[in-house]
């Protein structure tokens, strides 16, 4: 489920070899708008997550590959799992982000990118 600035992923866990979630990922512009946060938070397997990360304005359209990488981390790999990028609230939150950021398709970036925190 979306709304500017949440989405909340859900699975049930039916079966012993399932993965089950409950995810809220929320976001927001920080530093002037010049970065982006990400919070993570719920349970995998009815095993807390809780952990953020910052992209910056350049590469915070890349979201969806940093959050599946996080939570492959805390066990969400099984064919079971759906990518973000095949929920249509992705492209819901892909373009809230654009316009929190003022960005338009096309828009020039700097190649050179600061590292990551």
């Amino acid at each position: 489920m979306f709304e500017p600035g949440h989405l909340h992923l859900a699975r049930m866990r039916l079966l012993e070899s399932d993965i089950g979630f409950h995810i809220d990922i929320t976001y927001r512009l920080i530093d002037q708008g010049k970065r982006v946060r990400f919070d993570v938070q719920g349970q995998i397997n009815e095993e807390a997550i809780e952990e953020y990360f910052e992209l910056p304005r350049e590469t915070a359209f890349n979201f969806a590959s940093d959050i599946d990488h996080l939570l492959r981390r805390h066990g969400a790999l099984s064919p079971e799992f759906l990518s973000l990028s095949e929920h249509k609230e992705y492209d819901a939150m892909f373009s809230d982000i654009r316009d929190k950021l003022h960005a338009w398709h096309g828009e020039t970036i700097d190649p050179i990118q600061p590292k990551r925190q």
